[in-house]
């Protein structure tokens, strides 16, 4: 309250949304914009709000506007600020100060997603296992302890499981760790340490169950338990690595919650998911909300810019590219084929157009002020698609800016045997103007490693 307009003004950084608000007669019109002043159009990116109601205050909009995006499932970072600023022909005031948002934080802190985790739920008989749905048989409590499949638990993380009929033993090899057990038996032993478990492994309904807590102990896992509530139905069970990515926080715990609902779930990360639903594939980034998942042409316009929700088609297939503003601000790139749908790349700038050659996935990316490292790589960049995982890395020489110029005219860049020809300068490093156009001209980049040749300056 005490700030000043520019006080205010330098608290604007790149994780503040800017919320515009027009007060008409009849319709109030809100509009959601970055830090550049980009409008973000796509979900779990705000979209252009029609506010049909007067509210009383400012403060009461920003309330009201938090409680709708956390009905639809989206939660904005702990150090995520609203900024408000109420516009008119007859009115024209800051709201003093800013509101601070949800203080959830969404964690995406590993790349590989799913990984060494596995799902379960008290209510369904369908597991997630490396994040692919799987038949399973459903936990069950005795005396206040959850015991869980033995094989499900143990095979699916890869470990082997001897069960000797005769003797009612359990014997468990997973790593280096040999893991001893008893069907009606309390104790528990592992490498040689013997303890003593609330609870005795037993047989139900002809399977074999195990409490949860010493198995997940014993295959040094983290065990995390959540409970039902309106917008999860369910309660899960979440078993992963120790030091894995708190996978409990994260949107893609929502996608065991569309498995259980019957949703047909075609493809899913820590940034989308893609589900099949009256045969057409519809997309969701906050993974509540879903719209139409196919390849269509977006036109921006001198009013509005797209950062997400692009179409880039090539000889080969499609792409699509992604702008994850809510968690990380950065632009995922995904190859679609049909119903396969593969995460190509993933980049802090905006990626402006992709071409396919002899099966690799080549693009190129925008500039923008605040780019890190921008001496030590390029905006051009190849994928490779090797033992089912994607990996990239830039082309031509660090520091130099392809197939745009200074004043952001766009060239072409075809791409043959011998390379990718196209203009480029250099544009990191400490050059004066004329220094920097003395390294204009047309080059002919390789197609592996970091190096180009100057065909006409």
């Amino acid at each position: 309250m005490n700030s000043t307009q520019n006080e205010r003004i330098t608290q604007i950084t790149s994780t503040t949304l800017i919320v515009g608000v027009d007060i008409a007669k009849s319709k109030h019109v809100a509009r959601a914009q970055d830090f550049r002043g980009v409008e973000v159009r796509k979900a779990g990116n705000f979209r252009v709000i029609p506010v049909n109601y007067v509210y009383n205050t400012a403060y009461t909009y920003i309330v009201n506007l938090k409680l709708i995006y956390k009905k639809r499932g989206v939660f904005m970072k702990s150090k995520l600020f609203l900024l408000l600023t109420i516009v008119s022909s007859t009115l024209f005031f800051s709201l003093m100060g800013t509101i601070e948002a949800e203080s959830i934080q969404t964690k995406n802190d590993t790349s590989t997603d799913f990984k060494n985790t596995m799902v379960l739920s008290l209510d369904s008989s369908v597991a997630l296992i490396n994040g692919q749905k799987e038949p399973a048989v459903k936990p069950i409590v005795k005396d206040g302890r959850t015991l869980v499949p033995l094989r499900l638990i143990s095979e699916g993380f890869g470990a082997a499981v001897d069960f000797n009929t005769k003797s009612q033993s359990i014997r468990i090899q997973y790593s280096n760790k040999t893991i001893l057990m008893k069907i009606k038996n309390k104790n528990i032993t592992i490498d040689g340490k013997t303890v003593a478990m609330d609870v005795p492994a037993n047989i139900y309904y002809g399977s074999t169950y195990i409490p949860l807590r010493y198995i997940g102990e014993a295959l040094n896992k983290k065990v995390v338990y959540q409970k039902s509530t309106k917008t999860q139905p369910y309660r899960l069970i979440i078993i992963r690595d120790v030091n894995t990515s708190t996978i409990e926080e994260s949107k893609l715990i929502r996608v065991y919650g569309l498995t259980y609902e019957g949703k047909n779930v075609i493809y899913s990360d820590k940034y989308l998911v893609v589900i099949k639903e009256n045969n057409k594939l519809r997309v969701s980034q906050d993974f509540y909300t879903f719209d139409d998942f196919s390849y269509h042409v977006t036109n921006d316009d001198k009013n509005t810019i797209h950062l997400g929700d692009i179409w880039f088609k090539t000889e080969k297939s499609d792409f699509y590219l992604n702008y994850d503003w809510i968690t990380t601000q950065k632009f995922i790139l995904y190859q679609v084929n049909g119903e396969s749908i593969s995460r190509v790349a993933t980049e802090n700038m905006p990626i402006k157009s992709v071409k396919t050659y002899l099966g690799n996935v080549y693009y190129l990316t925008q500039y923008q002020r605040g780019s890190q490292d921008a001496d030590q790589t390029t905006n051009l960049k190849y994928a490779t698609h090797n033992n089912g995982q994607w990996s990239s890395d830039y082309l031509g020489m660090p520091g130099f800016y392809y197939g745009f110029d200074t004043l952001g005219k766009v060239y072409d860049w075809p791409i043959d045997k011998d390379g990718i020809s196209t203009f480029g300068y250099q544009r990191a490093g400490n050059l004066s103007s004329d220094e920097r156009k003395k390294t204009f001209g047309q080059y002919k980049i390789k197609l592996s490693g970091h190096q180009h040749e100057l065909l006409k300056p």
